[in-house]
């Protein structure tokens, strides 16, 4: 007895949202250590700027930056078996970001360390409100949180 068109159909929509499912449990297991990573390079850097003077808090986001970017890159390289190239769109992502930091930086010059202090915040609840709705709803709830 073989199946109707309507049982096929709704088996490989069954197929369809289980391959979805995976690839969003893959990209939370990617993305979680990075993201922790991320948190606690901010919190030491925030918790540093309270005891070290101004003119001291760029060369530590500097040397914390760097830290975060090689943390990045040793965390996403993954396992041998499940290695991927990288994505070109992620790359482009990243460069349009740094670009759009220094150009607003360049732009709008502010006149207290605040909106220095709270724009890298705010873009990056914005990423993470943009992965959310695209793709991973749980960071949809951590990009609300950093806005």
């Amino acid at each position: 007895m073989g199946m109707t068109p309507n049982e096929a159909a709704a088996a490989l929509s069954d197929i369809e949202r289980t391959t979805e499912r995976g690839h969003v449990l893959r990209g939370y297991r990617a993305g979680g250590p990075i993201l922790m990573l991320w948190g606690l390079i901010w919190a030491a850097g925030y918790v540093a700027m309270g005891f070290l003077p101004q003119d001291r808090w760029g060369l530590m986001w500097l040397v914390l930056d760097l830290v975060g970017i090689a943390g990045t890159l040793l965390l996403s390289r993954g396992s041998r078996a499940e290695k991927q190239p990288m994505n070109w769109r992620m790359i482009v992502a990243f460069v349009a970001l740094l670009l759009f930091f220094f150009a607003t930086f360049s732009l709008f010059r502010a006149s207290a360390v605040e909106p220095y202090l709270a724009f890298p915040g705010l873009v990056t609840g914005l990423v993470y409100i943009g992965m959310g709705l695209w793709k991973m709803p749980r960071y949809l709830w951590i990009g609300a949180i950093l806005m």
